[in-house]
C-alpha cells in the first residue's frame, strides 16, 4: 500500500508542478488529525523532559528506529522556532532558569492575544543576562527574523518526512504539516487509507530535529558561536549535538496542553539535543534570510517565534532514549554532516538558491 504514497518525487517536482500551483497546499489529511482530548487519545505527546537518565512517561508507542532521517528517504520540509525551549533538559534549559528580560511578556500580563507563550530559558543565557555580559548587552539589528531578541532562548525545529515533496522546489512548506503530508495530498490518497499507513502499518516516517540556542551578539564575524559551516536550513547542527535524546511523540505548539492533545500523537520520531548552545544573532538572521529565498511556498510566517507548549504530563509521554553517544562525529568530516551528503546525492539545486 505504501506505493500509493511514495512515488518518484524527483520527476513529480519540477516536471508536473507549475510555479503558480503549490501541490502541497492545504493537505486534506490535516482535517483527519485534529486536537483530541488527552484522556481519550492516549497517544504519546510532545514536548517532554529529555534530561539524561529521566524516564519521561508511561506510554510506549514503539519508537520508530531511524538512524538517519536523510538515509531513510526523509527530507526537511520546514524550519521554524519557538520562543523559549519547549523541551526540558535539567541544568541546560529548565524552569529554574527564567529571568526578567524586556523581550519576554510579564507574568500574568499577556495582554496581546497574539503574544507567543514562552518556554524555558537556557541557564547559560540567564547567567549572561544577569551578569550583563557584553555578549548580550547590545541588541542586534535584525533584518530578516521578526520579534527576536538577543539574550533570549529559542528552540529550532526541523520537521522531516518521507512524504515530503523532496528534491523539488516545493520541498519546504508553510505550514509545516503541508510539507509533512505533501505526497499523500498529491497522490490522492483518501484519509482512511493514509491514517492506516501512518498509525497501523508505520509505513510513513515523520521526524523532527530540535536544537536549543541562547542568542548572543558579539559583533565578531569570527566568533566561536557563529557556526559558519552549519547549513541551518536543512537540519540541526550535528557538529555540536553531542548528547541527543530520541523518543516517539507528536507535533507541538501552544495550541495544545494537557487537556487537549495533538492528533499526531505517537507518529513523530523526535531527536532533541539536550544541550543549550550560544548562537550569534547574525547566524540566526542568515537562517531567516534563507527561509525567505526558498523559491516556492512562502515561509515568512515562520520568521516569527511560535509559542511553546508546556512539557506534557507523565501519563501522556513516551520513554526517552539516547540517540548516539558520539553523534557529533557521525558523517561530519566535511563540516556539513548529512546535509553535504544529501547534496552529493543529487540535491545540488538548493545551492543556487542562496
Amino acid at each position: 500500500m505504501i506505493s500509493y504514497l511514495l512515488f518518484a518525487t524527483s520527476t513529480a517536482g519540477f516536471a508536473s508542478s507549475s510555479p503558480e500551483r503549490n501541490p502541497c497546499k492545504d493537505a486534506p489529511l490535516v482535517a483527519a488529525l485534529p486536537n483530541v482530548r488527552c484522556d481519550v487519545a492516549l497517544k504519546s505527546q510532545s514536548p517532554i523532559n529529555v534530561t539524561k537518565g529521566n524516564s519521561a512517561g508511561e506510554l510506549d508507542d514503539g519508537l520508530t528506529e531511524i538512524p538517519d532521517f536523510d538515509e531513510a528517504g526523509m527530507c526537511t520540509v520546514n524550519v521554524h522556532f519557538h520562543l523559549g525551549a519547549e523541551h526540558l533538559s535539567e541544568g541546560e534549559y529548565d524552569h529554574n532558569c527564567i529571568f526578567d528580560h524586556p523581550g519576554l511578556p510579564k507574568e500574568g500580563r499577556r495582554s496581546l492575544a497574539s503574544a507567543p507563550t514562552p518556554g524555558r530559558m537556557c541557564c547559560i543565557g540567564k547567567d549572561l543576562w544577569e551578569n550583563q555580559d557584553p555578549l548580550v548587552t547590545t541588541e542586534y539589528e535584525w533584518k530578516y527574523c521578526k520579534n527576536m531578541h538577543v539574550g533570549l532562548t529559542y528552540e529550532v525545529h526541523y520537521p522531516h518526512s518521507n512524504l515530503g515533496h523532496c528534491q523539488s522546489k516545493w520541498q519546504f512548506q508553510y505550514p509545516f504539516i503541508d510539507g509533512v503530508l505533501c505526497d499523500a495530498t498529491t497522490g490522492g490518497v483518501d484519509a482512511e487509507t493514509a491514517l492506516k499507513l501512518i498509525f497501523e502499518d508505520k509505513a510513513v516516517k515523520i521526524g523532527v530535529e530540535g536544537q536549543v540556542f541562547s542568542i548572543v551578539n558579539s559583533g565578531d564575524p569570527h566568533s566561536p558561536h557563529a557556526m559558519p559551516t552549519w547549513h541551518s536550513l536543512f537540519g540541526y547542527n550535528k557538529m555540536i549535538a553531542k548528547d541527543v535524546a530520541t523518543y516517539q511523540g507528536s507535533t507541538t505548539g501552544d495550541g495544545a496542553d494537557n487537556e487537549f492533545c495533538r492528533g499526531t500523537g505517537g507518529i513523530v520520531t523526535w531527536e532533541v539535543d539536550r544541550e543549550c548552545h550560544l548562537l550569534e544573532a547574525a547566524t540566526m538572521d542568515e537562517m531567516c534570510r534563507m527561509m525567505i529565498v526558498v523559491p516556492a511556498d512562502d515561509l515568512s510566517p515562520d520568521l516569527y517565534p511560535h509559542g511553546s507548549r508546556d512539557v506534557v504530563a507523565h501519563a501522556y509521554a513516551d520513554d526517552v532514549l539516547d540517540k548516539y553517544q558520539n553523534y557529533a562525529k557521525k558523517d561530519c568530516t566535511d563540516g556539513f554532516g548529512k546535509h553535504a551528503s544529501m547534496m552529493r546525492r543529487g540535491r545540488q539545486s538548493y545551492v543556487s538558491w542562496f
